[in-house]
């Protein structure tokens, strides 16, 4: 993939913000990808989730995102995350707030800019719980409303980002 990946945006967090939102997406390219790395949140055993942005620029938060995961546990064992018809996606359950609970992952965006078909995203992350217990997860989701997506937001259900960098990246067609 060396060469495939065009920067677009990127956003370091260094002090408390209740939003990270970066923008971009465009007909350019037909998949995009976003990278988060060693997210920080500021309150215990709260969930990280996207919304995409539309093409006025506001977050989508109607009741439009359906969304399945598999955790993989080091400490216990699978665990399936899901849900339908959501104000927001969930891609982190339950994180830490601690130096050493961080969230690391990536996903894939398809469709994004096309108004007359649903946006489509994969996510494959990791993070540390407020424990320190490894979780993986795997999985996706779907924005069941045909509309141009122009950009992402990643929040924190209760609480705010510490830290982080966030990374948009369009693929090589």
């Amino acid at each position: 993939m060396a060469g495939s990946l065009i920067k677009i945006a990127e956003t370091t967090v260094s002090s408390a913000v209740s939003s990270v939102t970066l923008t971009g997406i465009d007909s350019t390219y037909d998949v995009y990808m976003v990278k988060y790395n060693n997210l920080v949140q500021s309150s215990d055993n709260q969930s990280t989730s996207i919304r995409f942005i539309d093409s006025g620029g506001s977050a989508i938060t109607d009741s439009e995102y359906d969304t399945a995961q598999v955790n993989m546990c080091a400490d216990t064992g699978f665990r399936k995350i899901n849900g339908l018809n959501g104000n927001k996606a969930l891609i982190v359950e339950q994180g830490g707030a601690n130096t050493n609970e961080l969230s690391n992952g990536i996903l894939y965006i398809f469709n994004a800019n096309n108004s007359s078909e649903f946006t489509f995203f994969t996510i494959e992350g990791n993070y540390t719980n407020t424990a320190t217990n490894l979780r993986g997860g795997q999985g996706g989701g779907v924005l069941t409303s045909a509309e141009q997506v122009t950009g992402i937001s990643f929040l924190i259900n209760s609480g705010n980002i510490n830290s982080g960098t966030f990374t948009l990246y369009g693929l090589r067609k």
